[in-house]
Formats: structure tokens, C-alpha cells, sequence
């Protein structure tokens, strides 16, 4: 195992930084330009903090199908895909050519026939979807959620898994690993307080929280994706139901990554379990900005203004919540996913994402290099381990060797985001793009030093090679 106490260790993680960052920076010189220009108005530069890594962003001019092109004209394989929301890749037709149609109605209206054409597409493609709310975002589509849950089971608190993102509120934003940490500053102790963390994998460690009686519901993300994707079988999900409704507390599935990306009718389909409330967004218009809330009626009516029976009730409105074009491109996407379900179109997908898992492991392992994978529908990641693949022991790794690999996929065309770890494969992408991306990852392992900054592997007896 490579020793990352050591003189060596940190010595050539410098030099391997030093050597990437200067063939990214002879790439891309237009964007360093615009990054200067940007961070004299965007704080640095960029509209979002995952959107930023050293040693500046890449700014882009457009896409198409699995591929983007940046401002230096730059091409890439898009693997990002915005944070995976282009599930149908960059400008896909059939929403292209919705959008376009819909120009004519204008953008924003009170109350358009549309919304509910949305909420009826969902209801035929969503297990739990009785009922439907719209809104702009995950992040509100999650806050709406567990308001909801708290207004109608009358409790305050919320498990969340340790690992798990469930968007930027400040009751989610905390609990990222099992120290608790918070992202930074703005959230208060007495919000963080109503969040409990948990291990996923600890089903006596969830009863034994739900056995005090002020737990309103748990909040998962069945892909477990931001801990690794290190997901549960069936029975698993099933129990952490059971469990809930046993307690009198709800399970929310968040379903912002997992919708529509393993299954059409997202991680309850494909897993064969329904939750209370579940909560879509990303993938489900595809770049316009829209969230969905979905679940049993119910629960639901207690943000229901026309209801006349007695009962709590939360209040939920959004200014734009009616736009036309989020819901436009929403409903030719999830037409495209439910034709893609009957196609086998998430079988492909699926074998292209292990393809490319399958691939990049073993281009490490070539090379002597300790490399392992988890995949779930068209999700990747990689970890430069040979120990267990869980999340306990995953996060304790140090990143930055990992984060310098994908720094140096971008300078061989292959667009990652150092820091996320993940490789998002969208229906546009292609065996020849997988192909594509697997050498690349040959030619920054033989380009740049990596020998002093990765664990060796091991042959099965445990001896290193």
C-alpha cells in the first residue's frame, strides 16, 4: 500500500499536479482568459461551487448528442452531462423540437393545461405517484418533501444516510460523512439538530432511531450515488419501509438522480419498492429547470388549499413553477424514457456503463495500479483501492490522485468534473465513445507520473505486483 504519510507520497502528488495543470492550461487558454474576466463578477467565476476546480474551469459554447465543445474549441465526451441532467444527451430532437413549438404559448402562464399533461405523464410512469406538485428544482422538490412529511405525521426530524446530498437546503446540507460534517458555514446548529445521520447499511441502527417516536421519515437516495453508489438489494429497501411504517414515519425516496436513469419509472421500479413521497428533477426535463413531488394522496392533500376536512396543512407555491418550457421539455422526455423502457433502450445503457467500468479498471490494474468500480445504470465510479468497496472504507481514501486522473482525462477530451468522481453516461453516448474514453484513460496513466501517488495492486494471494 502506498504510504501517504510519506516524504515521496506528497513530493510527487506536486509534481503530478504541476505536470497536469500546466498541459490543461496550454489546452485551454481562452478559458483561463474568461475565468479571469468571469471572477471579476462571479464569485470564481462560475454559478455554483461544483463548478469550480482548479487551476480554473473550462467555459463551453454548446453540445450535441454525447458531446460538448468548449470556448477553445476543445472537443469532448461529455461525461458530466451538466450534473447529470442531459440523460438524452446534448439537444435532443424530440425536446428540441417541443420547445421550439411551444414558443408560441410564451414561457410563464397562470395554470397551463400543460402541468397537468406532466402530472398525468407521471402518475402512468411513477409507482407512487397518486398525486403530483410541481416545482423549479431538486433542492425544492426535497425541502417540499419533507415538509410534507412533517406536516402530516405532526414530527420534526429526518434520517438521512451518511454520504448521501439531498440538494442544498440547510437541514440536508449536513451529515456528507459519518463525522457530520456541514458544508461550510450559514447552517445553523438548531436545523443541523433535526437531521439525523445513520449508516445505510445498519438496519438496527435505523430501528433503534425510529423507536423514539419523533422521526417524520427517512430520506433515501436509492443509488446511494454521492457515497459511492454502494447500493442495497431489494429486500434492503423493503426493510427500511417496514421499518418506517412500523414507527408511524414515512420513506421519501429522492429520486433526483435515480429518475429515470436505472429504470423509466426510476429506483422504485427497478427495485420493486414504492415509497410514501418520492421527488424528481434533473433527467426529468432534461436542462429546463423543473422538480417534481410525487406520492400517495393522502399525504399529499395536506398542501391541498381546496380541502374542506379538518387536518394540518403546508403551504407550497412557486412563482414559476408554471413555465411552459421545463414543462414542455419534461413531458417529450419522460415520452422518450417510457419508449426507451419498451425498446430496451436501459439494458444498452446499462451494458455501456459496465463496459466503461470494466474498462478504466483495467487500464489501472495494467499497469500494476489498485483500481475498483461500482456501476448502477449508466453511473461509474471509480476507487484506487484494492480494500472493501463500502462506503466506510472508500471515504477515508485521499482524493486527490483520483481528482488528478480526471484533471487529466479532460486534456485527452473526456469531460469529468475533478472532485465528483463520476461518470455519467447519457442514451446518446455510444460503444465508439466508451472505447474512446478507456484509452484516453491509457494515455494519462502512461503521460503522467502516477507510480508514486497510487496504491499498488494485489494478486489474490495479497502479494503486490
Amino acid at each position: 500500500m502506498t504510504d501517504i504519510t510519506a516524504p515521496s507520497y506528497e513530493s510527487g502528488l506536486e509534481v503530478l499536479t504541476e505536470h497536469i495543470h500546466e498541459a490543461y492550461t496550454d489546452r485551454s487558454p481562452d478559458s483561463a482568459e474568461w475565468h479571469r474576466r468571469a471572477s471579476q463578477s462571479l464569485i470564481a467565476g462560475v454559478t455554483g461551487t461544483v463548478r469550480y476546480f482548479a487551476p480554473f474551469p473550462l467555459y463551453f459554447a454548446g453540445g450535441q448528442g454525447s458531446r460538448a465543445v468548449d470556448i477553445d474549441g476543445n472537443d469532448y465526451i461529455d461525461c458530466f452531462l451538466c450534473g447529470a441532467t442531459l440523460l438524452l444527451g446534448h439537444r435532443p430532437p424530440d425536446v428540441e423540437e417541443a420547445i421550439r413549438a411551444n414558443l408560441e404559448t410564451g414561457s410563464l402562464i397562470l395554470n397551463p393545461k400543460l402541468a397537468t399533461e406532466v402530472a398525468e405523464q407521471l402518475q402512468k410512469m411513477i409507482p407512487a405517484a397518486e398525486r403530483v406538485r410541481l416545482v423549479n428544482s431538486g433542492t425544492e422538490a426535497v425541502m417540499t418533501a419533507m415538509r410534507f412529511a412533517r406536516a402530516f405525521t405532526g414530527r420534526s426530524k429526518i434520517i438521512k444516510f451518511h454520504g448521501t446530498y439531498h440538494g442544498m437546503s440547510d437541514q440536508v446540507l449536513s451529515g456528507l460523512d459519518r463525522r457530520g460534517h456541514r458544508l461550510g458555514a450559514g447552517i445553523p446548529s438548531e436545523t443541523v439538530s433535526q437531521t439525523i445521520g445513520c449508516d445505510f447499511d445498519n438496519l438496527d441502527q435505523v430501528a433503534e432511531l425510529l423507536a423514539g417516536g419523533d422521526i417524520a421519515a427517512m430520506l433515501v437516495d436509492p443509488t446511494m450515488h454521492h457515497a459511492g453508489l454502494f447500493v442495497g438489494a431489494k429486500e434492503h429497501y423493503e426493510a427500511l419501509r417496514d421499518l418506517a411504517h412500523e414507527a408511524g414515519a414515512l420513506l421519501i425516496f429522492d429520486e433526483v438522480i435515480s429518475g429515470f436513469r436505472i429504470a423509466a419509472g426510476g429506483a422504485q421500479e427497478y427495485f420493486g419498492v414504492v415509497p410514501d413521497l418520492a421527488v424528481f428533477a434533473k433527467a426529468l426535463a432534461v436542462g429546463e429547470k423543473l422538480g417534481a413531488i410525487v406520492g400517495r394522496a393522502d399525504i399529499m392533500a395536506v398542501a391541498d388549499p381546496s380541502r374542506t376536512t379538518p387536518g394540518p396543512f403546508a403551504f407550497q407555491s412557486g412563482t414559476c413553477s408554471d413555465s411552459t418550457s421545463a414543462q414542455t421539455s419534461a413531458l417529450a422526455a419522460m415520452r422518450g424514457y417510457e419508449k426507451l423502457g419498451i425498446d430496451g433502450g436501459y439494458n444498452k445503457i446499462d451494458a455501456l456503463a459496465k463496459r466503461l467500468g470494466e474498462g478504466l479498471q483495467q487500464q489501472f490494474t495494467d499497469r500494476g495500479f489498485a483500481c475498483q468500480f461500482t456501476q448502477l445504470g449508466p453511473m461509474v465510479r471509480l476507487f484506487l483501492t484494492d480494500g472493501p468497496l463500502s462506503y466506510a472504507h472508500c471515504e477515508r481514501l485521499d482524493r486527490r490522485p483520483i481528482d488528478l486522473f480526471h484533471l487529466g482525462l479532460i486534456t485527452e477530451g473526456v469531460l469529468t468534473i475533478p472532485g465528483s468522481n463520476d461518470f455519467f453516461l447519457s442514451f446518446a453516448h455510444t460503444v465508439a465513445d466508451i472505447d474512446e474514453i478507456v484509452a484516453a484513460a491509457g494515455r494519462v496513466l502512461d503521460s503522467y507520473n502516477f507510480v508514486d501517488v497510487m496504491a499498488p495492486t494485489t494478486t489474490p494471494d495479497g502479494a503486490k505486483t
